[in-house]
């Protein structure tokens, strides 16, 4: 790569980063998605969207996941607000469309300065070679896992070489138990406030517990088959 192209991609990258921000910014101070993200405010946007509301609930949380706003109120809101079944689809729908825009921003604005790093060592270059062998597996073991930034992923994995439809992919499944979860969470509060048992609290609680482990079992899963 020559000195102008790496240049030129310096130059993208501060500048993409830069526009990211001022957008960001415009999006929560001057329209007004940063308002319905407040659960009281969703409330009242489902009423007036009528049969719309889970569209406009998809859109609200594709604007969040692509800004990296985040969407644990929104998707505690969706369990309220349609039910733990209901409110995970939207929210799964939601979130893997924002994701991977992410995934997409990330790749045009800071892949080509990655791609350089990648290049400069042997250790990154077998970091790169082992995501290529392995990207499935890889993108879906940190998308099982609730502990990990869910935005921070999206925009971290659109700088390594996983393809677009396999992190598509992986993103879609991978996010289905924790939205679940964190969902039915949502709809256990809601019934809790109500003064009705509040096992469903319980219930969610333990199944994010669980996939918290998750992916230790399945990297000792894969190492024993290997």
């Amino acid at each position: 790569m020559t000195n102008e192209q790496k240049k030129h991609s310096w130059i993208k990258l501060v500048v993409g980063i830069v526009a990211f921000i001022v957008a960001d910014f415009i999006l929560l101070k001057y329209t007004p998605v940063g308002s319905w993200l407040m659960p009281e405010n969703l409330q009242a946007l489902k009423q007036q969207a009528g049969v719309f509301a889970p569209l406009a609930y998809i859109v609200i949380y594709f604007l969040a996941t692509l800004f990296a706003i985040p969407g644990t109120i929104l998707t505690l809101s969706a369990g309220a607000l349609f039910g733990a079944i209901w409110g995970a689809l939207w929210t799964v729908i939601g979130a893997t469309l924002g994701a991977t825009g992410a995934f997409l921003v990330a790749r045009f604005i800071g892949g080509e300065w990655v791609k350089q790093q990648f290049e400069k060592g042997d250790r990154l270059r077998e970091l790169s070679q082992g995501i290529e062998e392995n990207e499935f597996w890889f993108a879906l073991s940190i998308r099982l896992a609730p502990i990990f930034p869910f935005n921070a992923v999206n925009y971290l994995l659109g700088l390594t070489p996983i393809s677009l439809p396999v992190y598509i992919l992986a993103t879609a499944i991978g996010i289905v138990p924790g939205t679940f979860a964190y969902a039915w969470l949502g709809q256990g509060g809601l019934q809790a406030a109500t003064g009705r048992p509040p096992w469903q609290l319980f219930g969610a609680l333990a199944m994010l517990a669980v996939l918290s482990a998750l992916p230790i079992v399945l990297k000792r899963w894969k190492a024993k088959k290997n």
